[in-house]
Protein backbone atom coordinates (compact mmCIF):
# COMPACT_ATOMS: atom_id res chain seq x y z
CA UNK A 1 0.00 0.00 0.00
CA UNK A 2 1.28 3.68 -1.00
CA UNK A 3 1.65 5.80 1.81
CA UNK A 4 0.08 8.62 -0.14
CA UNK A 5 -2.01 6.36 -2.56
CA UNK A 6 -5.41 7.76 -1.16
CA UNK A 7 -4.21 11.48 -0.70
CA UNK A 8 -4.93 12.60 -4.44
CA UNK A 9 -6.58 15.33 -4.14
CA UNK A 10 -5.48 16.69 -0.72
CA UNK A 11 -2.90 19.52 0.10
CA UNK A 12 0.85 18.85 0.22
CA UNK A 13 0.66 19.92 4.16
CA UNK A 14 -1.87 16.57 4.36
CA UNK A 15 0.71 14.18 2.73
CA UNK A 16 2.27 11.55 4.72
CA UNK A 17 6.38 12.31 5.58
CA UNK A 18 8.89 11.91 3.99
CA UNK A 19 7.47 12.19 0.73
CA UNK A 20 9.49 12.79 -2.50
CA UNK A 21 7.81 15.66 -4.51
CA UNK A 22 7.54 16.88 -7.67
CA UNK A 23 6.18 20.42 -8.43
CA UNK A 24 4.50 19.80 -11.98
CA UNK A 25 4.65 23.08 -12.82
CA UNK A 26 8.45 23.14 -12.68
CA UNK A 27 9.27 20.30 -13.91
CA UNK A 28 7.62 20.93 -17.10
CA UNK A 29 9.45 24.41 -17.42
CA UNK A 30 12.07 22.40 -17.29
CA UNK A 31 11.56 20.76 -20.24
CA UNK A 32 10.85 23.66 -22.71
CA UNK A 33 13.89 25.57 -20.83
CA UNK A 34 16.05 22.45 -22.27
CA UNK A 35 13.93 21.97 -25.66
CA UNK A 36 14.31 25.69 -26.22
CA UNK A 37 18.09 25.90 -25.73
CA UNK A 38 18.54 22.51 -27.86
CA UNK A 39 16.51 23.42 -30.32
CA UNK A 40 18.75 26.98 -30.97
CA UNK A 41 22.03 24.48 -31.20
CA UNK A 42 19.66 21.98 -33.45
CA UNK A 43 20.54 19.38 -31.18
CA UNK A 44 18.11 16.60 -30.16
CA UNK A 45 17.49 15.56 -26.91
CA UNK A 46 17.54 12.07 -25.52
CA UNK A 47 17.61 12.67 -21.80
CA UNK A 48 18.76 10.37 -19.04
CA UNK A 49 16.62 8.06 -16.86
CA UNK A 50 19.00 6.79 -14.25
CA UNK A 51 17.65 9.39 -12.04
CA UNK A 52 13.70 9.32 -12.60
CA UNK A 53 12.96 5.81 -13.11
CA UNK A 54 9.07 6.42 -13.82
CA UNK A 55 7.57 5.42 -16.75
CA UNK A 56 5.32 9.18 -16.82
CA UNK A 57 8.64 10.97 -16.59
CA UNK A 58 9.90 9.37 -19.76
CA UNK A 59 5.87 9.87 -21.44
CA UNK A 60 6.20 14.06 -20.04
CA UNK A 61 9.85 14.39 -21.70
CA UNK A 62 8.76 12.41 -25.13
CA UNK A 63 5.66 14.15 -25.72
CA UNK A 64 7.16 17.54 -25.33
CA UNK A 65 9.52 16.62 -28.04
CA UNK A 66 12.60 14.14 -26.85
CA UNK A 67 13.31 11.82 -29.22
CA UNK A 68 13.26 8.76 -26.82
CA UNK A 69 15.23 8.35 -23.68
CA UNK A 70 19.04 7.03 -22.74
CA UNK A 71 18.93 3.85 -19.81
CA UNK A 72 21.62 2.95 -17.05
CA UNK A 73 20.20 -0.62 -17.10
CA UNK A 74 18.45 -3.08 -18.96
CA UNK A 75 15.70 -3.43 -16.43
CA UNK A 76 15.02 0.71 -17.28
CA UNK A 77 14.69 -0.19 -20.91
CA UNK A 78 12.24 -2.93 -20.02
CA UNK A 79 10.06 -0.88 -18.31
CA UNK A 80 9.86 2.07 -20.38
CA UNK A 81 9.66 0.11 -23.45
CA UNK A 82 6.48 -1.81 -22.27
CA UNK A 83 5.14 1.78 -20.78
CA UNK A 84 4.61 2.56 -24.57
CA UNK A 85 8.29 4.82 -24.69
CA UNK A 86 10.31 4.47 -28.09
CA UNK A 87 13.73 5.72 -28.98
CA UNK A 88 15.66 3.95 -26.33
CA UNK A 89 19.65 3.88 -26.25
CA UNK A 90 20.83 1.71 -23.24
CA UNK A 91 24.47 3.88 -22.51
CA UNK A 92 25.62 0.56 -21.06
CA UNK A 93 27.52 -2.38 -22.09
CA UNK A 94 24.96 -5.30 -21.19
CA UNK A 95 26.66 -8.16 -20.74
CA UNK A 96 26.29 -12.00 -19.74
CA UNK A 97 24.19 -14.41 -21.47
CA UNK A 98 20.56 -13.66 -20.18
CA UNK A 99 21.14 -10.56 -20.05
CA UNK A 100 21.97 -10.42 -23.42
CA UNK A 101 18.87 -12.52 -24.46
CA UNK A 102 16.82 -10.07 -23.08
CA UNK A 103 18.07 -7.28 -25.09
CA UNK A 104 18.17 -9.22 -28.00
CA UNK A 105 14.22 -10.08 -27.23
CA UNK A 106 13.24 -6.09 -26.82
CA UNK A 107 14.55 -5.85 -30.73
CA UNK A 108 11.24 -7.60 -31.45
CA UNK A 109 8.81 -4.78 -29.94
CA UNK A 110 11.09 -1.88 -30.85
CA UNK A 111 14.56 -0.90 -31.64
CA UNK A 112 16.48 -0.74 -28.56
CA UNK A 113 20.26 0.94 -29.05
CA UNK A 114 22.83 -0.72 -26.75
CA UNK A 115 26.59 0.43 -26.34
CA UNK A 116 29.77 -1.47 -26.81
CA UNK A 117 33.69 -0.97 -26.79
CA UNK A 118 35.08 -4.38 -27.10
CA UNK A 119 35.25 -6.72 -30.12
CA UNK A 120 34.73 -9.71 -27.37
CA UNK A 121 31.51 -7.44 -26.19
CA UNK A 122 30.00 -6.95 -29.63
CA UNK A 123 30.32 -10.72 -30.57
CA UNK A 124 28.55 -11.92 -27.65
CA UNK A 125 25.46 -9.62 -28.38
CA UNK A 126 25.85 -10.63 -32.54
CA UNK A 127 25.68 -14.40 -30.95
CA UNK A 128 22.62 -13.01 -28.85
CA UNK A 129 21.06 -11.28 -31.87
CA UNK A 130 21.49 -14.61 -34.45
CA UNK A 131 20.40 -16.86 -31.64
CA UNK A 132 16.85 -15.17 -31.72
CA UNK A 133 16.89 -13.57 -35.18
CA UNK A 134 16.52 -9.92 -34.55
CA UNK A 135 18.74 -7.01 -34.69
CA UNK A 136 19.91 -4.67 -32.37
CA UNK A 137 21.52 -1.84 -33.25
CA UNK A 138 24.51 -0.44 -31.59
CA UNK A 139 26.78 2.74 -30.65
CA UNK A 140 30.31 2.37 -30.09
CA UNK A 141 31.49 4.14 -26.81
CA UNK A 142 34.22 6.15 -27.45
CA UNK A 143 36.48 7.21 -23.90
CA UNK A 144 36.57 11.28 -24.36
CA UNK A 145 38.78 11.43 -20.73
CA UNK A 146 36.26 9.66 -18.36
CA UNK A 147 38.64 6.79 -18.18
CA UNK A 148 35.66 4.39 -17.55
CA UNK A 149 34.63 2.48 -20.24
CA UNK A 150 34.62 3.31 -24.10
CA UNK A 151 37.72 2.23 -27.08
CA UNK A 152 39.93 4.78 -27.23
CA UNK A 153 39.61 7.93 -29.65
CA UNK A 154 40.99 8.13 -33.37
CA UNK A 155 42.31 4.62 -35.13
CA UNK A 156 41.10 1.95 -32.53
CA UNK A 157 37.68 3.07 -32.83
CA UNK A 158 38.24 3.07 -36.22
CA UNK A 159 39.55 -0.50 -36.04
CA UNK A 160 36.53 -1.77 -33.83
CA UNK A 161 33.38 0.16 -36.15
CA UNK A 162 35.11 -1.61 -39.26
CA UNK A 163 34.41 -5.10 -37.47
CA UNK A 164 31.44 -3.99 -35.64
CA UNK A 165 29.91 -3.19 -39.27
CA UNK A 166 31.06 -6.77 -40.06
CA UNK A 167 29.18 -8.53 -37.77
CA UNK A 168 25.74 -10.24 -38.39
CA UNK A 169 22.72 -9.36 -35.94
CA UNK A 170 24.06 -5.94 -35.41
CA UNK A 171 23.52 -2.35 -36.50
CA UNK A 172 25.77 0.41 -36.75
CA UNK A 173 24.22 3.55 -35.37
CA UNK A 174 27.48 6.05 -34.47
CA UNK A 175 28.94 7.16 -31.61
CA UNK A 176 28.98 8.32 -27.89
CA UNK A 177 31.06 9.67 -25.27
CA UNK A 178 30.33 10.96 -21.76
CA UNK A 179 32.98 13.90 -20.37
CA UNK A 180 31.57 12.98 -16.70
CA UNK A 181 35.24 14.49 -15.83
CA UNK A 182 34.56 17.92 -16.08
CA UNK A 183 32.18 18.25 -13.00
CA UNK A 184 35.29 16.85 -11.23
CA UNK A 185 35.78 19.48 -7.68
CA UNK A 186 39.29 19.68 -8.68
CA UNK A 187 38.40 21.16 -12.10
CA UNK A 188 38.89 25.20 -12.83
CA UNK A 189 37.76 25.53 -16.46
CA UNK A 190 34.88 23.37 -16.89
CA UNK A 191 33.83 24.69 -20.30
CA UNK A 192 37.22 23.79 -21.58
CA UNK A 193 37.60 20.07 -19.98
CA UNK A 194 34.11 19.34 -21.59
CA UNK A 195 35.36 20.91 -25.31
CA UNK A 196 38.34 19.49 -25.22
CA UNK A 197 36.50 15.99 -24.40
CA UNK A 198 34.20 16.78 -27.24
CA UNK A 199 36.65 17.17 -29.51
CA UNK A 200 37.82 13.92 -28.99
CA UNK A 201 34.79 12.67 -29.75
CA UNK A 202 34.54 14.98 -33.02
CA UNK A 203 38.01 13.80 -34.61
CA UNK A 204 36.82 10.14 -34.03
CA UNK A 205 33.68 10.98 -36.11
CA UNK A 206 35.89 12.21 -38.57
CA UNK A 207 37.95 9.73 -38.40
CA UNK A 208 34.69 7.21 -39.24
CA UNK A 209 33.64 9.12 -41.59
CA UNK A 210 36.91 9.59 -43.64
CA UNK A 211 36.71 5.55 -43.39
CA UNK A 212 33.33 5.47 -45.02
CA UNK A 213 31.31 4.89 -41.80
CA UNK A 214 28.98 7.05 -41.36
CA UNK A 215 27.29 8.41 -37.54
CA UNK A 216 23.88 9.23 -37.39
CA UNK A 217 23.89 9.12 -33.93
CA UNK A 218 26.99 11.01 -31.76
CA UNK A 219 25.42 11.03 -28.50
CA UNK A 220 26.78 12.50 -25.13
CA UNK A 221 26.64 15.47 -22.51
CA UNK A 222 24.68 15.30 -19.21
CA UNK A 223 22.95 17.83 -17.24
CA UNK A 224 25.87 19.06 -15.72
CA UNK A 225 27.77 19.50 -18.65
CA UNK A 226 25.12 20.31 -22.11
CA UNK A 227 25.18 24.02 -21.75
CA UNK A 228 29.06 23.70 -23.02
CA UNK A 229 28.71 21.12 -24.91
CA UNK A 230 26.41 22.97 -27.05
CA UNK A 231 27.86 24.04 -30.56
CA UNK A 232 30.54 21.64 -30.59
CA UNK A 233 30.86 19.83 -34.10
CA UNK A 234 29.58 16.70 -35.02
CA UNK A 235 27.09 16.44 -31.73
CA UNK A 236 23.69 15.22 -33.08
CA UNK A 237 21.81 14.65 -29.00
CA UNK A 238 22.39 15.08 -25.77
CA UNK A 239 21.64 13.00 -23.01
CA UNK A 240 21.28 15.60 -20.42
CA UNK A 241 18.22 13.80 -17.74
CA UNK A 242 18.81 15.61 -14.12
CA UNK A 243 17.80 19.09 -15.45
CA UNK A 244 14.58 18.25 -15.52
CA UNK A 245 14.51 18.38 -11.67
CA UNK A 246 17.55 20.59 -10.85
CA UNK A 247 19.45 20.23 -7.34
CA UNK A 248 22.07 21.36 -4.94
CA UNK A 249 25.19 19.56 -7.31
CA UNK A 250 23.50 20.95 -10.44
CA UNK A 251 23.43 24.01 -9.10
CA UNK A 252 27.11 23.88 -8.26
CA UNK A 253 27.75 22.73 -11.54
CA UNK A 254 26.33 26.04 -13.38
CA UNK A 255 23.07 24.92 -13.92
CA UNK A 256 20.40 27.81 -13.13
CA UNK A 257 17.16 26.14 -13.30
CA UNK A 258 13.99 25.73 -10.85
CA UNK A 259 13.90 22.69 -8.35
CA UNK A 260 11.47 20.80 -9.17
CA UNK A 261 11.88 17.84 -6.83
CA UNK A 262 11.81 18.08 -3.15
CA UNK A 263 11.55 15.94 -0.20
CA UNK A 264 9.19 16.92 2.62
CA UNK A 265 9.53 16.17 5.97
CA UNK A 266 8.03 16.96 8.98
CA UNK A 267 9.03 18.10 12.57
CA UNK A 268 9.16 15.56 15.47
CA UNK A 269 10.57 17.28 18.13
CA UNK A 270 12.45 20.72 19.32
CA UNK A 271 14.29 19.56 22.29
CA UNK A 272 15.87 23.05 22.38
CA UNK A 273 15.00 26.50 20.78
CA UNK A 274 18.05 25.79 17.96
CA UNK A 275 17.83 21.71 17.46
CA UNK A 276 15.01 20.96 15.15
CA UNK A 277 14.70 17.01 14.45
CA UNK A 278 12.61 15.86 11.21
CA UNK A 279 11.55 12.35 10.03
CA UNK A 280 13.77 12.24 7.15
CA UNK A 281 17.13 10.47 7.02
CA UNK A 282 19.83 9.05 5.05
CA UNK A 283 17.09 6.54 3.53
CA UNK A 284 14.82 9.33 1.92
CA UNK A 285 17.63 11.87 1.17
CA UNK A 286 21.10 10.95 0.07
CA UNK A 287 24.20 12.44 1.12
CA UNK A 288 26.76 11.18 -1.43
CA UNK A 289 26.71 13.94 -3.60
CA UNK A 290 26.48 16.72 -1.26
CA UNK A 291 23.92 17.53 1.80
CA UNK A 292 20.31 18.49 1.20
CA UNK A 293 19.34 22.07 1.24
CA UNK A 294 16.75 22.68 3.56
CA UNK A 295 14.04 25.68 2.45
CA UNK A 296 12.59 28.18 4.89
CA UNK A 297 14.59 28.01 7.62
CA UNK A 298 17.41 30.28 8.77
CA UNK A 299 20.86 30.35 8.76
CA UNK A 300 22.02 26.59 10.32
CA UNK A 301 25.12 25.60 12.78
CA UNK A 302 25.11 22.10 11.58
CA UNK A 303 23.19 19.43 9.97
CA UNK A 304 23.18 15.73 10.04
CA UNK A 305 21.46 12.18 9.23
CA UNK A 306 20.95 9.36 10.49
CA UNK A 307 18.77 6.57 8.73
CA UNK A 308 15.41 8.00 10.13
CA UNK A 309 16.05 10.93 11.53
CA UNK A 310 17.33 14.49 10.11
CA UNK A 311 18.78 16.78 12.94
CA UNK A 312 19.41 20.84 11.82
CA UNK A 313 20.83 23.04 14.57
CA UNK A 314 19.88 26.51 13.57
CA UNK A 315 22.63 29.37 14.18
CA UNK A 316 19.99 31.46 16.21
CA UNK A 317 17.12 30.66 18.79
CA UNK A 318 13.67 30.63 16.97
CA UNK A 319 10.14 28.96 17.89
CA UNK A 320 9.34 27.96 14.43
CA UNK A 321 9.50 25.28 12.84
CA UNK A 322 7.01 23.60 15.65
CA UNK A 323 6.35 20.04 15.92
CA UNK A 324 3.97 18.70 12.86
CA UNK A 325 4.93 21.59 10.74
CA UNK A 326 6.72 20.63 6.89
CA UNK A 327 10.45 20.89 6.18
CA UNK A 328 11.28 20.78 2.75
CA UNK A 329 14.52 19.56 1.80
CA UNK A 330 16.17 20.21 -1.64
CA UNK A 331 18.03 17.04 -2.80
CA UNK A 332 22.08 16.79 -2.41
CA UNK A 333 21.85 14.90 -6.03
CA UNK A 334 18.47 14.20 -7.06
CA UNK A 335 20.04 10.84 -9.06
CA UNK A 336 20.91 8.85 -5.94
CA UNK A 337 17.93 10.30 -3.86
CA UNK A 338 14.81 9.50 -5.93
CA UNK A 339 16.11 5.71 -5.92
CA UNK A 340 15.57 5.45 -2.47
CA UNK A 341 11.83 6.08 -2.89
CA UNK A 342 8.94 3.42 -4.49
CA UNK A 343 6.94 6.74 -5.91
CA UNK A 344 6.84 10.17 -6.74
CA UNK A 345 3.87 12.69 -4.95
CA UNK A 346 3.01 14.41 -8.05
CA UNK A 347 2.12 18.12 -6.88
CA UNK A 348 0.32 21.24 -9.18
CA UNK A 349 -0.36 24.16 -7.12
CA UNK A 350 0.08 22.80 -3.49
CA UNK A 351 -2.40 20.34 -4.55
CA UNK A 352 -1.68 15.90 -4.78
CA UNK A 353 -2.93 15.69 -8.76
CA UNK A 354 -1.19 12.06 -8.69
CA UNK A 355 1.27 9.15 -7.30
CA UNK A 356 3.66 7.74 -9.84
CA UNK A 357 5.69 4.44 -8.86
CA UNK A 358 9.18 4.03 -9.53
CA UNK A 359 9.28 0.56 -11.17
CA UNK A 360 12.73 1.75 -13.12
CA UNK A 361 15.11 0.72 -10.07
CA UNK A 362 14.00 -2.82 -9.69
CA UNK A 363 12.59 -4.14 -12.97
CA UNK A 364 9.42 -4.48 -11.76
CA UNK A 365 6.47 -3.34 -13.91
CA UNK A 366 3.93 -1.60 -12.06
CA UNK A 367 0.81 -0.31 -13.14
CA UNK A 368 0.41 3.33 -12.59
CA UNK A 369 -0.92 4.73 -9.47
CA UNK A 370 -3.06 7.41 -11.51
CA UNK A 371 -2.92 8.04 -15.42
CA UNK A 372 -0.61 10.44 -16.27
CA UNK A 373 -2.02 14.20 -15.75
CA UNK A 374 -3.26 16.34 -18.60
Amino acid sequence: MSANQTAVGLLLEELETPALCLDLEIFRGNIQRILSFLGRHKLQWRPHMKGQKAVELAQEAVRAGAIGVTCATLYEAEVFLQGGVQGILIAHQIVGGRKLMRLARLQRHAPVIAATDSLEHAQAMSRAALQEGVVIPVVMEVDVGMNRCGVPAGEPAVALAREIQKMRGLEWQGVMGWEGHALKPEVKDRAEVVKQALARLAETVVALEGAGISCPVVSASGSGTFLHAAGMAGLTEVQAGGAVFSDVSYRNWGLDYEFALTVITRVVSRPTSRRIVVDGGFKAMSTQHGMPLPLGLGRLQHMAFSAEHGVLELAQEDACPRVGDLVKFVPGYTDSTLCLHDEICVIRRGVLEAVWVIPGRTGRRVTAISAPVA
